[in-house]
């Protein structure tokens, strides 16, 4: 039996690691001075890995960028969404999951409503730049992964 181009890529699709990466992450990946940056590089270059965003994500990443006119960053950031498989609609009903969730969890709004986003496209994995002992990491069906230097593998 002989898959089609497109079956082919669905099942490699499927295949991959479904991550969401958080705004510090990518925001480390540009800087390169932080203690993250090294292993965000390397994981957003992981051929193994399909990415999941949402407008959230653009609004939290580009917004300085934009407006201090660095065109370097916003570069970078714009490849990196020109890479999503999957943008995550943003409705109502996500933003009352993620009022759920910060309200239950103590999560900030932010990351609530990226969170929220990640738990709705079936991430497999959320990463981020925060400290494991943050609410964010008692995210019911949620893996997520720290790349805090201070974290314990």
């Amino acid at each position: 039996m002989t898959f089609s181009k497109k079956c082919d890529r669905d099942v490699l699709r499927l295949a991959m690691i479904r991550t969401y990466v958080d705004a510090n992450t990518l925001i480390a990946a540009f800087r390169g001075d932080h203690p993250a940056a090294a292993d965000a590089l390397a994981l957003l270059a992981d051929p193994d890995r399909t990415f999941i965003a949402s407008l959230y994500l653009r609004l939290e990443t580009l917004r300085k960028p934009l407006f201090y006119r660095r065109e370097t960053e916003i570069a970078f950031m714009e490849t990196y969404f020109a890479s999503i498989s999957l943008w995550v609609p943003t409705d109502d009903a996500l933003v009352i999951q993620a009022l759920d969730l910060a309200a239950r969890l103590d999560i900030g709004a932010m990351d609530a409503l990226h969170a929220a986003a990640a738990l709705r496209g079936g991430a497999a994995v959320f990463v981020t730049v925060e400290r494991p002992t943050k609410p964010l990491f008692r995210v019911s069906g949620l893996d997520t992964i720290s790349l805090h230097p201070k974290r314990v593998d």
